[in-house]
């Protein structure tokens, strides 16, 4: 997050210390000094603590109006200001501080539902902020920030010295230019022609290159440069929104940073061996390969390399552009086909199977009453009805896959199908030692749907995160809105989770993590309503710690 700058004494002491703290905070400089406004004692004396274990000296004000006269007694590089204080809050000890124009390089700490708060902080001139949670982990967190807070200071700082150097340079060729302007003006009537002709060509060229910028600042696919030693030269900002790097973040470092293994380890030597050999396998071809973006997850992209010399020198272009939505899109349109002939196949099957199967039930319900009325053993006859049951269950679920939910859609209040759903399974999901939390605003807008369709929704994903809690546990549901025009509902057990293969898999027909004791068509015909409520349905999940479904509803619209 961007961090304003600061009083001036405050900017000329960190330019002088941070430069060797930034590294390493335990070194022979004295060590920074950080204030801590914090009302709850306990909380301020932990993070004096793990703070001062990071090398840093740590003072403590329990109130607003003491910080602030503590900051009007002495110098401080870092201040951590906590929102709720008595007597002055933290938005108010930052108004102060502006006014005052001693804005330190500050981290505001919050709690769970401030954020409104960290973003008027942020806006006021915090660095950074950070959410204080009930158990006290983001103490360990705070060196790492006040560090990433002194870096980003360390930039401006140098980004605002190099604009003033700049300036003056800017300031002393024109100076010179003028100087010059005047020795040119006295000169004869052919140098001026020849003056002028020479602008005229230098402003063609600039506009020439300003053209080739524009072309490539606004082109839609990445475009990056390098030399015949990897390194990068140019990254334009089509590659900077797909890689996630600034430019200055990776010009000048070698391109192989963009990818991950196996390329990475290859590509130093598959350069030196094309400019060995001459031997091409991308450049000049172009295929798909695996890009790796700044927060380290890869994506599948189309790379097409050209080759210029500008001299002796070898320029490399790579063209760069991201295929994720359209392999996600091909594999979208491959399981819909799937869907759709395992719809025929269940819908055929199911049918098929159905009137023998209601023969035998009957068949094998009038022979155990008769059993029964002779008072003789029925345990063959009672599996027998058990798993034509079983059958006829799964019979059911065959034929609703297969058909077409043409369910009437209206407006409706998910708290209507939710709190059915939680109902309809709270005696047996208590018996089971499972415990349900719900967090919902009651002035959710309204969403367009089949209610019945969702209730049997939830029903299915409250029952996967009963069975895969076997010693109890809780379900947590959250419903909160997004982007204003959908509702996001998250249901987050804490149960044994999925595995990468569970999560490839978990919507396909048929999958099933139970054994028999599932049939592997609940999510997907669970998937298969959020889809045509024209939704979104996904699964994060990490094993042995639990899964959690998230569901995006479309709003009703006003009309509706």
């Amino acid at each position: 997050m961007l961090i304003q700058g600061s009083g001036a004494k405050q900017a000329s002491m960190r330019d002088t210390q941070h430069t060797e703290w930034s590294m390493n905070p335990m070194a022979s400089n004295p060590p920074l000094r950080i204030l801590i406004m914090e009302d709850d004692v306990g909380q301020a004396r932990l993070a004096q603590r793990a703070l001062q274990r990071a090398g840093y000296e740590v003072e403590i004000a329990h109130d607003g109006a003491t910080g602030l006269r503590m900051l009007q007694a002495n110098t401080f590089d870092v201040l951590i200001v906590d929102h709720q204080m008595p007597e002055k809050d933290g938005l108010e000890v930052l108004h102060a501080l502006v006014a005052w124009n001693a804005l330190s390089p500050t981290i505001m700490v919050t709690r769970n539902g401030d954020e409104a708060a960290a973003v008027q902080a942020m806006k006021l001139g915090a660095g950074d902020y950070i959410v204080k949670d009930v158990a006290g982990n983001y103490l360990t967190l705070l060196p790492t920030v006040i560090e990433r807070l002194l870096d980003q200071q360390r930039l401006v700082d140098e980004k605002q010295q190099a604009e003033e150097a700049l300036h003056r340079s800017l300031h002393a060729l024109e100076e010179r230019v003028a100087e010059r302007t005047g020795d040119l003006q006295r000169a004869n009537a052919q140098l001026r022609a020849e003056i002028a002709r020479r602008s005229h060509i230098e402003e063609a060229l600039r506009e020439s290159e300003a053209l080739n910028r524009s072309i490539v600042e606004t082109a839609v696919d990445g475009i990056i440069t390098i030399d015949e030693w990897g390194r990068i030269e140019s990254f334009n900002s089509a590659a900077e929104q797909i890689f996630g790097y600034a430019a200055c973040e990776v010009i000048g470092q070698n391109v192989k940073m963009l990818m991950p293994e196996p390329y990475r380890q290859h590509h130093d030597s598959y350069l030196a061996h094309y400019l060995q050999t001459g031997e091409r396998k991308i450049i000049g071809i172009g295929r798909e390969v695996l890009g790796q973006r700044q927060d380290g997850s890869t994506f599948p992209m189309d790379l097409a390399v050209g080759e210029t010399r500008v001299g002796e020198r070898r320029i490399f272009t790579g063209i760069v552009r991201d295929i994720t939505a359209r392999k996600y899109a091909a594999q979208e349109m491959q399981r819909a086909d799937r869907l759709a002939l395992v719809g025929q196949l269940a819908s055929g099957l199911a049918h098929e199977i159905g009137t023998p199967l209601n023969v035998i039930a009957g068949n094998a319900e009038l022979l155990r009453m008769d059993l029964r009325a002779q008072q003789l053993d029925t345990e063959i006859l009672d599996a027998i009805v058990r798993q034509t049951d079983r059958i006829t269950g799964l019979v059911q679920q065959l034929l609703n896959f297969a058909r077409a939910h043409n369910d009437a859609m209206e407006p409706f209040s998910l708290h209507d199908p939710l709190s059915h759903a939680l109902r309809l399974l709270e005696t047996r999901l208590s018996r089971e030692g499972i415990r349900t939390t719900l967090d919902m605003p009651d002035d959710l807008p309204l969403l367009w749907g089949a209610t019945d369709q969702i209730e049997q929704v939830f029903l299915n994903v409250l029952v996967n995160a009963w069975h895969a809690m076997p010693d109890g546990g809780t379900i947590a549901i959250t419903a909160y809105e997004i982007d204003g025009k959908r509702v996001r509902v998250a249901f987050r057990d804490n149960g044994v989770g999925l595995s990468e293969e569970a999560m490839a898999n978990a919507f396909e027909p048929f999958f099933s993590t139970k054994g028999e004791k599932g049939t592997g068509l609940g999510l997907a015909i669970c998937k298969q309503i959020i889809d045509q409520h024209q939704g979104h349905m996904r699964l994060e999940s990490t094993p042995g710690s639990g899964t959690t479904v998230i569901i995006d509803f479309r709003q009703a619209d006003r009309t509706e």
